[in-house]
């Protein structure tokens, strides 16, 4: 299923900081959010101690897209990028595109060898995607991804389908073609409704099975502590509880759990050590048990999954 050989595709969750509070993100959801999210970055020396190229021979993908944060605020960004552009693979950096200046993402674009990309988050043709990205400055971002065509960069525009957006889409893929963008990414997703967003539903195949959707890809994902984790998609849920206390609702229960975590985190073990570990394997042995992690049931039943459909301009 996972191994150090195998593995094809690695998320990567730079930092904890973001500067925008999207109103699906576990910063908004969780009562707790302000407590764990203290600022932590992944820093370049474990970065490239626990990921060298020779680790991972069969990798394609490294994507820069976090659960809770910013990969483009990391202060190391440029130098973490350089490690990453000398493996022979693809890159992917996720970003709301409000952060740096107009030189600076003129700068990523010539770093980042041609065939690497960023996924631009743009939920509108306007300042209406700034309704679910709160914080950001949609005038600031087109003035962004403006600098970073025009020095080369490849950018994707993602947009994310809601109730009060999608009269937009036509204009947005439009909008996204003019503006030289390589590709135009729609997801229509199961976030939670909120006070004035709720997600545009679709309709999908029927299943009551966990087939895990990271698993099937030969994918991982590292969180801004260092933790190794099956999915972002777990992600919030093992900063809230750990998996071994999964049911639990007591945010101080993380406490007890501290030696149980240990074994995924990068200070501690290699990618290969954690992969092998209990986490892991307690994990695992959930999807074919009485007592499956919610979270998991949640996301990777057929009839739960986002729908993507990418086009390419």
């Amino acid at each position: 299923m996972w191994t150090t050989e195998t593995l094809e595709w690695i998320d990567i969750e730079l930092t904890s900081f973001c500067n925008i509070r999207c109103k699906g993100c576990f910063r908004e959801l969780s009562t707790h959010a302000d407590k764990i999210l203290n600022k932590t970055y992944l820093d370049i020396t474990t970065i490239k101690e626990k990921f060298k190229k020779e680790m991972f021979p069969n990798i394609k993908i490294i994507n820069f897209c976090g659960s809770v944060d910013e990969p483009t605020s990391h202060p190391q960004f440029f130098e973490i990028v350089k490690h990453f552009a000398s493996w022979d693979c693809h890159i992917n950096v996720a970003t709301n595109g409000s952060l740096r200046s107009e030189k600076w993402w003129g700068d990523l674009a010539k770093i980042l060898p041609s065939s690497h990309r960023v996924t631009w988050g743009i939920d509108g043709s306007d300042e209406l995607s700034e309704v679910y990205r709160q914080g950001s400055n949609f005038k600031k971002v087109e003035k962004n991804f403006r600098s970073f065509i025009k020095a080369g960069g490849l950018a994707n525009w993602q947009f994310i389908v809601f109730e009060h957006n999608e009269h937009q889409l036509e204009i947005a893929r439009a909008r996204a073609t003019e503006e030289g963008f390589h590709a135009f990414q729609t997801i229509y997703s199961h976030r939670k409704d909120t006070k004035d967003v709720k997600p545009k539903q679709v309709d999908n195949k029927e299943s009551s099975c966990i087939s895990c959707k990271y698993a099937n890809q030969k994918r991982i994902f590292v969180n801004h502590m260092g933790n190794v984790i099956p999915c972002c998609h777990l992600n919030a849920k093992m900063l809230e509880y750990p998996v071994s206390n999964i049911n639990k609702d007591k945010f101080e229960d993380i406490l007890e759990e501290q030696d149980y975590i240990s074994d995924i985190n990068l200070k501690n073990v290699t990618i290969e050590q954690a992969i092998n570990g209990k986490v892991w394997t307690d994990i695992k042995n959930s999807w074919t048990s009485d007592n499956k992690i919610p979270r998991c049931e949640q996301v990777c039943k057929q009839n739960k999954r986002d729908k993507f459909v990418k086009e390419i301009l």
